[in-house]
């Protein structure tokens, strides 16, 4: 840290201090804990909503949204997923049968619906105590945020392998577009909440 500007220091320590202000209020756990699935543990439940939200993943990749989980981990989650057929898991290429994707069943679909409802409700109690200007300068910040720590990397990052057509096209998993039509879905729930 010491090769950081005095600038920068200053707004390090206010950021951490901010935290843990929003700590304090009890907004910082995450909007996947505890979900309302006795049926699945938190881990397989946050398998089942980042499916939802990126339609179709690697198995390396889900590895990474979850926290970096190890391979036997996940294969042992994916496989209990798999008997409750909420995902199905596949082959990326013909040549290299180790490339593994995973996406949901209409069953998985249905569960991921329901989580990401709570979500959403959860999210817009964190919004409401904000007015509409602070909300929307809020999201404009936190979309800039995302676009300099490299966000526009990620739909490189899940472009279609050579030759699989059915892969979701870049445009689908560009986060900026993804934010838009979450920012857009959240003030409808925060203001259908006023």
């Amino acid at each position: 840290m010491s090769e950081l500007s005095a600038e920068v220091r200053v707004q390090v320590a206010r950021l951490r201090n901010l935290l843990i202000d929003v700590a304090r209020c009890g907004a910082l756990g995450s909007p996947l804990g505890a979900l309302p699935h006795t049926e699945l543990d938190p881990m397989e439940v946050q398998a089942i909503w980042w499916l939802k939200a990126e339609s179709l993943l690697p198995v390396n990749i889900l590895a990474e949204r979850l926290g970096g989980i190890a391979p036997p981990r996940l294969s042992r989650l994916l496989d209990r997923l798999e008997a409750a057929q909420l995902v199905q898991r596949e082959r990326s290429v013909r040549h290299d049968r180790r490339r593994v994707r995973v996406r949901l069943t209409e069953q998985g679909r249905a569960m991921a619906e329901q989580a990401d409802s709570v979500v959403q409700e959860r999210m817009a109690r964190l919004l409401m105590p904000l007015e509409g200007e602070q909300r929307s300068a809020l999201m404009d910040l936190l979309e800039g945020w995302v676009e300099a720590l490299g966000g526009k990397n990620r739909a490189a990052d899940a472009a279609p392998e050579e030759g699989e057509a059915d892969a979701p096209v870049a445009e689908e998993l560009e986060p900026t577009a993804a934010s838009r039509r979450t920012r857009s879905g959240m003030m409808d729930i925060t203001a259908s909440a006023a």
